[in-house]
């Protein structure tokens, strides 16, 4: 059985959920995840300036066709910009699912460059916050699983 990486999964998952548009910018903490994107056809919505980070569009996108508003960013201040986003989902009960980079493992716990925790940071204005470590771990984060072909 050819094996499939984690973004491939992740994107596979949302793609097999009905996601068409994912909101954000690109940065290198997820830039694997933007080269999934493309090569499985989803629509990369990409936000400027960075502060921005697509929360906004993503919980509009929500709001205008009654869906889940996905939204990407990368690892550190992208990712740590999404707060205020899920912050403003939460209150106004917008449902996001808010995707972000992270730097390698071996870095998380050590106060690296871009290395913030954002997983703790986020567990408190949402509803779920998963660190996904091991590949193993994205069907079970990701809403819907892996399809039966996957």
């Amino acid at each position: 059985m050819p094996k499939m990486t984690a973004t491939d999964a992740a994107i596979s998952i949302l793609y097999n959920e009905g996601v068409r548009h994912i909101f954000g910018i690109p940065g290198a903490g997820i830039l694997p995840f933007y080269k999934s994107m493309k090569s499985h056809g989803q629509d990369q919505a990409h936000d400027r300036p960075p502060r921005g980070r697509g929360h906004p569009h993503g919980r509009r996108y929500a709001r205008a066709i009654n869906t889940v508003g996905v939204c990407a960013a990368t690892s550190g201040p992208g990712a740590s910009n999404f707060v205020t986003g899920l912050y403003t989902a939460q209150v106004d009960s917008i449902p996001i699912l808010a995707i972000t980079g992270q730097n390698v493992r071996a870095q998380l716990g050590r106060e690296a460059f871009q290395a913030v925790d954002i997983a703790e940071i986020c567990k408190p204005i949402t509803k779920k916050s998963y660190c996904v470590k091991e590949p193993a771990m994205v069907p079970w984060v990701f809403p819907g699983g892996l399809p039966d072909h996957a």
